[in-house]
């Protein structure tokens, strides 16, 4: 099975009995150098064993597959290990939301969208190994974006021609999902919505969807059994509301993909969104996905038809300021985001590969490492 990408060829040395020694210090000396080089990442970081994994993808419409990346403590990327068949379908083509591939808190469990075949795949996971656990019909048409608050899980299905968009609820229990009895609900009930990410506030008791084609903004309580109200559906402050996350104390940002800017809300228990900054510009084009960086307290987005990554700063009192307009180039376009466990790295999906970047403390990102080859159909980012 051909691999999504392929390592450099390592030349095979022919040398004397007298020289082995000699040769194998100058050869480790001289790998640990080239590693410290072209990564941007210390010495004190060597290559090791993997520490982490990141996860994509491929979204084929004739078989689904997750592909695995080892992370290691340097940031770099090991040769893709997969494909991990999800038994379940993809589309074919990009599906260009956040959220089509997530992990659990601990880690343990990676849930991916089956787009293709109205599905939930969930995986146990070991680094860079996957073992399917089980598969689950998502209770509605088209999975798109999945969100897991402790052994919560929502999804939310774009819906087609004959059905309309919804958000379902299910318990993750040893890898098996069980829907939430009455947790089934709609969006808006505009047309056109083109809904792009459902997520949980930090304490699991609000729900959010984003209605890109509308300029709709969903909220939902969440109570005690895991089920959600009726929308409470309201105007975005930007045009295009696309991709979003939450800061620790429950600051939401958003990205707007059609007034090319980022907005942040306080967030009420009872779902009333209160704008804190408004539509502020990236001078990128098209910001869609959006992640934060807890240890430099910045939101970084990617300009998915600019090639560019925006930062800005997030402040508790007075909301977002930009940060850099241009924090680091990408391919184009310029799509999904994930942050290792401990935010260090930021791997993004763009053109056909993944890039990563190292995160410094200085709020400055300088890539690192790169893995090409990537189906064009490819969809979701997950790491730790």
């Amino acid at each position: 099975m051909t691999k999504l990408f392929s390592t450099h060829n390592r030349k095979k040395l022919a040398v004397s009995s007298a020289l082995v020694s000699f040769l194998a210090l100058a050869a480790i000396v001289g790998i640990v150098a080239s590693v410290s080089a072209s990564s941007g990442v210390g010495s004190a970081q060597p290559l090791g064993a993997g520490s982490g994994a990141v996860y994509i993808i491929d979204n084929n419409a004739s078989g689904n597959n997750v592909w695995a990346y080892p992370r290691y403590s340097n940031g770099q990327l090991g040769s893709a290990e997969g494909p991990y068949s999800t038994d379940g379908l993809g589309t074919g083509s990009a599906l260009a939301t956040q959220g089509a591939v997530v992990l659990t808190q601990d880690n343990h469990w990676l849930l991916v969208v089956d787009a293709g075949s109205n599905q939930i795949s969930v995986f146990k996971a070991q680094g860079a190994s996957l073992e399917l656990a089980s598969i689950t019909g998502s209770q509605g048409s088209d999975p798109i974006s999945l969100t897991v608050s402790g052994n919560w899980v929502y999804v939310l299905d774009g819906g087609n021609s004959t059905q309309a968009p919804n958000i379902a609820g299910f318990t993750l229990s040893n890898g098996e999902l069980t829907a939430i009895p009455g947790s089934v609900q709609g969006l808006s009930g505009l047309s056109g919505p083109s809904p792009e990410q459902v997520g949980f506030n930090p304490q699991g008791n609000v729900l959010v969807v984003t209605e890109k084609g509308t300029n709709i903004i969903d909220t939902y309580t969440v109570n005690s059994k895991g089920v959600e109200s009726a929308p409470f559906s309201q105007a975005s402050a930007g045009s295009g509301p696309y991709g979003f996350a939450f800061t620790r104390n429950g600051q939401l940002i958003v990205s707007e993909a059609a007034s090319d800017s980022v907005s942040s809300y306080s967030v009420s228990k009872a779902g009333n969104l209160t704008i804190i900054s408004g539509a502020l510009p990236t001078f990128g084009i098209a910001p869609c996905w959006l992640e934060i960086d807890e240890n430099t307290n910045l939101a970084f987005t990617t300009n998915a038809h600019g090639g560019t990554i925006s930062s800005f700063s997030i402040s508790r009192t007075s909301g977002l300021a930009l940060f850099s307009s241009v924090a680091a180039h990408t391919a184009i376009p310029a799509l999904d985001m994930a942050f290792s466990q401990n935010s260090q790295f930021l791997y993004v999906h763009n053109g056909n590969m993944i890039t990563g970047f190292q995160v410094y403390s200085d709020g400055s990102i300088s890539s690192i490492t790169s893995a090409s080859g990537l189906a064009s159909s490819a969809s979701g980012l997950a790491a730790y």
